[in-house]
């Protein structure tokens, strides 16, 4: 009983103590209500005029846009004023409860000061846009006069440093959400706020992906000064190191925003009249395997790294012409494109109708083959102009993008940037600066360097038609360490052959490569099922150039069969110790033009299974 009345009391006093602090929180909280209200009022009112200014835009009223949103930084300004005056006084700042409420507070009116001055910055950018199509019918590109397309490329060139400082902003607005705590004085609306979040992270990818973009599309433009491009056009059907045969190449020149010439060429037109006279020693497995003495436009490819091949590119291109007595344009770069990256642009402009046959995304590539390679006799064409309708496909393909309408141009750059990431769009620029940009577009296609775990797949289709369109493969790559506490890697590589023999396909027969961190050793190498190695193809060797190490390999496998390759190997040291320290990373690099039906990694008994359309990273174990 005694030991009863003492817990009683004890509660008593806590109870009172705790209603004497709630008392002198009310007080505080009451002695600061002036400031409170008027932040209040100055924060809702910032919120209004902010709802007005994003309104404004959507109807291109400019000049509300800009009043709203500079009179919503004033007053969510004073907002912030107001509160500040709250946190400067003692009991704000000492007692964790109110300083963490006032702080919650201040993160959501420092957001919203962002915001104003981000539409501050953002509308007067717009409105020089808009003015450019202003009175156009139809709102598109190919409506402006010359001189207005030229304005257009200006101000891109000069708007990206407001671009840059947007996303900064966005980013920034970002992070101060992230600090306001759920539960809190902003709770009630803690729904909006998350809600908000979402609308800028996705403003922020927007931006993170088009200003990439607009930094490189006035050089491919031609603006300020006239580019001139060598397009490479791989069918990766018939798969090469860096993304398919060279069946095709198109010469592209650009002047302020116009497409001046944009015309297309069968590769042979170039090789054929350069045999005998061109000399360039091929790689040894183009030789052995295609027969070919010399290294021609088609072939150039050899390289996974775009760099690489498209410098080798330029420099058969420019050998050949010369040794045929043709000129050649002053290059400003490389520019390689799959069919899928043509497929995606249809579905943006609609199906094209050329010559009776009506192209679509699902059909280009397999429709656009068989008239150049077997209707092309039926319709009385020579086989040296059977190409020829590709060059009808783009013109019209050239007029649609052109036309299209100013609310579709966002859709635009979302084809060109997830091209870019999957590499059925590589750019190579000659101009070093120019370069570097088409990194952070993830259009360079270069082969990464690195000192975390790596892996790269490379097959190059030698003699096999267009099989590659009914071959499924797949990756399972399995890292172990053994009792030493060396990792040990294991690629599985699957070849299933749904084909036949036909004019389009025959038995699959690739040269294949596998990169790999420099320093690794190949333990063991094997054929399984179905498929046939060529032992004396098998080198293991380093790419200084490019820093990996390469296992190659020839193989093949028959029509109606299944079967792959079983490699082994060591890693490095660095590699091992990651594994064994739990801080293990592996970045894995898609080949361009290869299509990959299944991907499996399988990390000291840790399963990832990944989508493979674009480079990977997996970590281990997972953060």
């Amino acid at each position: 009983m005694k030991l009863t009345r003492i817990i009683l009391k004890v509660i008593k006093y806590l109870f009172i103590a705790a209603l004497i602090v709630f008392l002198a929180l009310i007080i505080i909280v009451a002695s600061s209500y002036k400031e409170l209200k008027a932040a209040g009022e100055n924060g809702l009112a910032g919120k209004v005029l902010l709802e007005e200014a994003a309104t404004a835009i959507q109807n291109s009223n400019w000049d509300l846009a800009l009043k709203s949103s500079d009179e919503a930084e004033v007053k969510i300004n004073t907002a912030l004023k107001n509160l500040n005056t709250i946190k400067n006084q003692p009991a704000f700042n000492k007692i964790p409860l109110l300083k963490n409420q006032v702080n919650d507070l201040e993160y959501l009116l420092k957001t919203a000061d962002i915001l104003s001055r981000s539409l501050s910055r953002a509308v007067p950018i717009a409105q020089k846009f808009n003015r450019l199509y202003s009175g156009k019918a139809g709102y598109n590109f190919s409506n402006l006069a010359p001189s207005e397309k030229a304005d257009f490329f200006r101000l891109i060139y000069e708007s990206e440093p407001e671009l840059s400082g947007l996303q900064a902003n966005l980013e920034l607005a970002i992070l101060n959400i992230n600090r306001i705590h759920k539960i809190g004085v902003l709770w009630p609306v803690y729904n909006q706020i998350s809600d908000i979040k979402q609308q800028l992270e996705q403003a922020s990818n927007l931006i993170s992906q088009a200003t990439p973009i607009l930094k490189v599309l006035p050089i491919l433009a031609g603006y300020p000064s006239e580019s001139n491009f060598l397009l490479i056009m791989h069918n990766n059907d018939e798969l090469r190191p860096s993304g398919g045969f060279i069946g095709v190449f198109g010469l592209l020149k650009s002047l302020n925003g116009e497409i001046v010439s944009l015309k297309t060429y069968d590769s042979y037109h170039l090789d054929m009249p350069a045999v005998g006279i061109w000399k360039m020693i091929p790689p040894a497995q183009i030789n052995k395997y295609m027969k070919v003495e010399n290294w021609y436009l088609r072939d150039a490819n050899w390289s996974p790294d775009w760099p690489t091949s498209a410098q080798k590119i330029e420099e058969i291109f420019v050998g050949e012409s010369a040794a045929i007595g043709t000129t050649t344009p002053q290059l400003a770069g490389v520019i390689g494109i799959t069919p899928k990256f043509v497929s995606d642009l249809l579905r943006l402009v609609g199906d094209i109708t050329v010559r009776g046959e009506t192209y679509t995304p699902e059909n280009l590539q397999t429709l656009l083959q068989y008239n150049v390679e077997v209707a092309y006799k039926e319709q009385d064409i020579s086989s040296w102009d059977r190409k020829q309708v590709i060059n009808e496909l783009l013109e019209e393909l050239k007029t649609r993008l052109f036309a299209l309408e100013t609310k579709k141009l966002t859709s635009l750059l979302s084809v060109f940037a997830s091209n870019a990431r999957e590499k059925d769009i590589q750019i190579y620029f000659n101009n070093s600066n120019w370069q570097s940009l088409t990194a952070g577009l993830k259009a360079d296609g270069s082969l990464k360097k690195t000192d975390k775990d790596y892996l790269m797949i490379v097959d190059a289709n030698l003699g096999a038609f267009k099989s590659d369109s009914v071959v499924k493969k797949g990756i399972e790559y399995n890292l172990r360490t053994n009792k030493d506490k060396q990792a040990i890697g294991n690629l599985k590589l699957t070849y299933r052959h749904e084909g036949g023999f036909d004019w389009r396909t025959t038995r699959y027969r690739s040269y294949t490569r596998v990169y790999v961190p420099r320093g690794s050793k190949l333990i063991s190498i094997k054929a399984f099922d179905k498929a046939n190695m060529d032992e004396d193809s098998i080198s293991a060797y380093d790419d200084t150039g490019l820093d990996k190490t390469v296992f190659g390999f020839f193989f093949s496998v028959e029509p109606g069969t299944s079967g792959g390759i079983n490699l082994e190997y060591t890693l490095p040291t660095n590699i091992s110790q990651s594994l064994n320290n739990k801080n293990y990373q592996l970045l894995v690099q898609k080949q361009a033009g290869r299509r990959t039906e299944s991907f499996k990694a399988i990390i000291e008994g840790e399963s990832y299974i990944q989508n493979f359309n674009e480079d990977i990273i997996i970590s281990s174990p997972q953060p």
